[in-house]
């Protein structure tokens, strides 16, 4: 019944672009949506996705997938919003593996690998880190070295970037955004043959 149900409100989408029924047929599938982002939760927060961000646009997504559901193909539309669920996941961590050429884990993988030299000579990780927030310094945003030194320099673990944003009064969009400026200002500055290790 369920199921019927489903398909005369995905028709009253289709036919009269009716809000309600979108309403209601968001309401009973939500719940896969933010499954599916819970599964890609950690990927999302690695590409500097806010999954916050993303589960904001499950209606969109569930109205997308109304307008494009066939019934022809016997698959039923809770299947359907999941699959267009992921495939939104996926294509935004595309989009922004394009233009972020570090991952979240290289910049804390290249301050502690064993084989960095300066002149010759191996730097210890103390050292390595100072030349880090050294780097960071000479940007004009001094909030984007504050968020360093939260992320990689307290413990072992990185820092969660939402328990970043509560520490320094921001949204974890902004958190992220501040962060990946300064991840690509070390780029340019670690990679200009300072560095035998790329990043």
């Amino acid at each position: 019944m369920n199921y019927i149900e489903d398909i005369d409100l995905i028709n009253k989408i289709k036919i009269n672009n009716d809000s309600l029924a979108l309403k209601q047929l968001e309401a009973r599938h939500s719940g896969i949506c933010h499954q599916i982002i819970r599964k890609y939760y950690k990927n999302l927060i690695d590409f500097g996705l806010d999954p916050e961000e993303i589960a904001q646009e499950k209606m969109l997504i569930i109205y997308k997938s109304a307008i494009n559901f066939n019934l022809e193909k016997n698959t039923k539309f809770s299947t359907w919003v999941g699959n267009q669920m992921r495939y939104h996941c996926l294509n935004c961590m595309n989009k922004k593996a394009n233009t972020i050429a570090m991952d979240n884990e290289s910049i804390k993988s290249a301050i502690e690998k064993k084989q960095i030299y300066d002149h010759d000579k191996t730097l210890d990780l103390k050292e390595r880190s100072e030349e880090v927030l050294s780097i960071l310094d000479k940007m004009k945003d001094s909030r984007i070295k504050g968020i360093f030194k939260q992320r990689y320099f307290n413990g072992r673990k990185l820092t969660p970037w939402h328990i970043i944003g509560k520490l320094n009064n921001l949204s974890t969009q902004t958190v992220i955004n501040l962060h990946n400026k300064g991840r690509n200002f070390l780029k340019k500055k670690l990679t200009k043959g300072k560095y035998i290790d790329t990043i």
